[in-house]
């Protein structure tokens, strides 16, 4: 999951779901230190067992220094108590426990701060919605300008343009997506150099695909590109109106071009603490006991997206496809290096025609999801949570790819795709995780993961819980709790209505007396 602008850590989403752009609290860059903290440690479970000895740092150690200034204490105290985005997407009652908790400085405890189910998670996402209102975020820093608006400035009339690309531009500088909070603390993401050089072409080539993805599909006013840059009436160019035409073109003047279905964890955060990363993954109950414990499965949430590389004799970009807390299921460009611990794993490659048919369903997606937004602006977060979190629209391009999903959770409600289509149908042939009736699937949590090999997870404690889990469910032996809570539901329903029954019995006996 993860957030919008140029390349943030893409294991954002996120926010849910809270990301830095959610979390601001004001104050000059303290807010925004406190907002991520609270959220980072509300949902960070464990960590590793000598912190000292790795590159990152866990929440409990970082605000067990900060507490230490009572200029920083004072400020979180007021902070918690009058701006619900303190909390980021967190609900009331999660605000409430963590304010109890650092309040009785139980820093250790927020490193095993229950973590929320996805329906605990839907709850909070509207109850923060609910709270958060329409109000303005004026205590936010400027954000830059994103690809959706920029796609639809000339989308109204036909227009056609040459490709742009080499596009101009300086690339970032390494500090340019790094903001200091104070207190030895800086909030952002660390530029990549290479990602840097092509960030100009990344960018331009974005929002080329995202204003050809909102062509309507039946004709009507087009936005073309003309790949050779002819734009004065010749037809000695190549013109493309969609996505998928554009890449393409881009194929067959001598480009390469690979999609790559990538997995990483969420990094929520984005925080770094006198030079070290602070892991800040967003903790979710997958409601799985593990096996010799009293313990339900936690596990990070993971951010998937597709990745578009092309290179060739004149485009070379690097862009990333998924829906985030900004609202957007767009193109974008990639710029900004992850901290260590997102890890990362590529679940598919593909080339030739699959890459060309991954890039027309993205294009679909993305018009869709316009076209949702348009008719739902009542929709808080962008419509984030509602209409899916990062993995939804990746789910949706692996289930048309594979026949199948291997992402969690899922979260979208499908009654907001009618009228969709394609993606409408995909919408409702997926898996989810968010409806009381979902049972987790330990097939899709293990897919989920960044890694091929659990040994080469950051957290001991996670890797030893799922491994524990993944040989039970191998076995046959792994306990099913969300079947017994359907089960269960099921039970008290049936009660309740052979009691509704009972009563209209005693009531016809009595009527007839």
């Amino acid at each position: 999951m993860r957030t919008a602008g140029p390349r943030r850590s893409p294991r954002r989403e996120p926010d849910p779901l809270t990301v830095a752009p959610m979390m601001g609290l004001g104050m000059m860059g303290l807010g925004r230190t406190v907002s991520a903290l609270i959220l980072s440690g509300a949902l960070l479970c464990s960590a590793p067992s000598r912190a000292d000895e790795a590159p990152w740092l866990p929440v409990s150690q970082v605000m067990s220094e900060l507490a230490r200034n009572p200029e920083f204490v004072e400020a979180l105290y007021r902070r918690l108590g009058r701006n619900p985005k303190a909390g980021g997407i967190l609900g009331p009652d999660e605000i409430k426990r963590l304010r109890e908790m650092i309040l009785g400085k139980d820093f250790e405890g927020l490193d095993r701060f229950p973590g929320l189910t996805v329906q605990g998670m839907g709850r909070s996402v509207r109850l923060a919605g609910a709270t958060l209102g329409r109000s303005s975020d004026d205590d936010l820093p400027p954000e830059p300008a994103t690809v959706e608006q920029a796609a639809k400035e000339k989308i109204e009339t036909a227009v056609e343009e040459g490709l742009g690309i080499p596009a101009a531009g300086t690339p970032p500088a390494p500090d340019a997506y790094l903001r200091p909070l104070g207190f030895g603390l800086e909030a952002g993401d660390r530029v990549d150099p290479a990602l840097a050089e092509r960030y100009a072409d990344g960018l331009r080539l974005a929002e080329l695909l995202n204003r050809l993805s909102l062509n309507a599909p039946d004709g009507g006013e087009r936005y073309r590109v003309v790949l050779d840059g002819q734009t004065d009436g010749r037809t000695d160019g190549q013109t493309s109106d969609t996505p998928r035409a554009l890449v393409e073109a881009l194929a067959r003047s001598g480009h390469d071009v690979e999609v790559r279905d990538s997995r990483y964890f969420a990094n929520f955060g984005d925080l770094i603490y006198h030079g070290r990363d602070v892991l800040t993954p967003f903790w979710i109950d997958t409601r799985l006991p593990v096996p010799g414990t009293d313990r339900n499965l936690l596990v990070p949430v993971s951010h998937s997206q597709h990745e578009l590389i092309v290179r060739g004799p004149v485009v070379n970009a690097d862009l990333s496809f998924y829906f985030g807390i900004d609202g957007q299921a767009v193109f974008r460009p990639s710029v900004t290096r992850d901290q260590a611990w997102v890890m990362g794993r590529v679940a598919h490659r593909y080339r030739g025609e699959e890459a060309m048919e991954v890039i027309r369903l993205a294009g679909v997606i993305v018009r869709a999801y316009d076209a949702i937004k348009r008719r739902h602006p009542e929709l808080p977060f962008g419509g984030y949570y509602a209409l899916g979190v990062c993995n939804d629209v990746n789910a949706m391009i692996e289930l048309r790819m594979r026949g199948e999903t291997t992402l969690f959770p899922l979260t979208l409600d499908p009654q907001f795709f009618t009228d969709t289509g394609e993606v409408g149908r995909l919408a409702e042939s997926l898996p989810l995780d968010s409806g009381w009736r979902a049972a987790a699937d330990p097939r899709r949590i293990l897919g989920s993961l960044p890694v091929d090999d659990l040994a080469a997870l950051p957290l001991p404690s996670l890797k030893e819980d799922l491994e524990k889990v993944r040989a039970a469910w191998e076995g046959g032996r792994l306990q099913r709790p969300g079947v017994g809570d359907i089960a269960l539901v099921g039970a008290v329903m049936a009660g309740l209505l052979a009691a509704g029954l009972w009563s209209v019995r005693l009531w016809l006996v009595r009527r007839r007396r």
